[in-house]
């Protein structure tokens, strides 16, 4: 019996094609939850970011929030996993980004803000994924779980030589992902599987991109059918696009009743 699901956002909730919601998937949701499943939001996104995106406002109670691909977890009002970067590693990248006129983004565990206004290049990512623009605050030794740093790839060399220890993560031509250590989605579903005493056969995660992969490390993964091949292929289940009613299908496969 299925008593958790995790649910990514990007092209897995929201299809970016027609810009909204598919509401057959949020629907989908509301029902298993009232039939007794835990349900948890799963995304690569900071916890800020999924706020501003709308995705509380959906009309469902989520039972917990996995962001930051797995920096951060919790469940109900606990939280299970926050990874916070070292501050003097923090402070190295302000400065480099900083000394080349960049902007970057500092993501705490509920909070995200700029370190200098935004410029082409974040324009350039805001182009592709469609967000509101933090405000701009100094750093002063926040906890701070990832940043996002808005610059083209002839910057690389910089920030590597500089902190070759961080792990990058290069996702847009204006976007680069930087983390203090390795962290994936499923690091954030086994922390919530162990407090809530589930096997894995009793969860299922969907989702559509690399990041989600990780997903099936500790729970059934399902990637919708407008996912990546390479997350088919590692998937225990593809059911059609969102687009087409895939997440009703994909809870249905196991059983559920929606």
């Amino acid at each position: 019996m299925i008593k958790a699901a995790f649910f990514d956002v990007d092209n897995t909730l929201y299809d970016w094609q027609q810009r909204r919601y598919i509401p057959s998937g949020i629907e989908a949701i509301k029902k298993i939850q009232s039939q007794g499943v835990k349900v948890f939001l799963c995304s690569a996104r900071p916890y800020a970011s999924m706020k501003d995106f709308g995705v509380f406002d959906l009309g469902i109670r989520w039972n917990g929030v996995i962001a930051n691909a797995g920096a951060y977890a919790t469940l109900g009002n606990r939280t299970l996993r926050l990874l916070a970067m070292d501050q003097k590693a923090i402070r190295t990248l302000v400065h480099i980004a900083k000394k080349n006129s960049l902007t970057m983004e500092l993501v705490t565990a509920r909070s995200r803000f700029l370190i200098a206004p935004g410029n082409t290049f974040l324009d350039h990512y805001h182009g592709t994924y469609t967000d509101i623009t933090p405000p701009v605050h100094p750093y002063s030794g926040q906890k701070v779980t990832g940043t996002l740093l808005f610059c083209p790839e002839e910057y690389d060399e910089q920030f590597h030589a500089a902190l070759p220890s961080l792990v990058y993560y290069r996702f847009h031509p204006c976007g680069v992902d930087i983390a203090g250590e390795e962290h994936k989605k499923g690091d954030g579903i086994a922390a919530i599987m162990r407090e809530l005493g589930l096997q894995r056969e009793e969860a299922l995660g969907f989702g559509d991109d690399f990041q989600d992969i990780s997903m099936g490390e500790s729970a059934v993964l399902v990637c919708v059918g407008n996912g990546r091949d390479e997350v088919k292929a590692a998937a225990d289940y593809v059911c059609p696009p969102i687009a087409e009613d895939g997440l009703v299908e994909g809870l249905r496969h196991f059983g559920l009743n929606v």
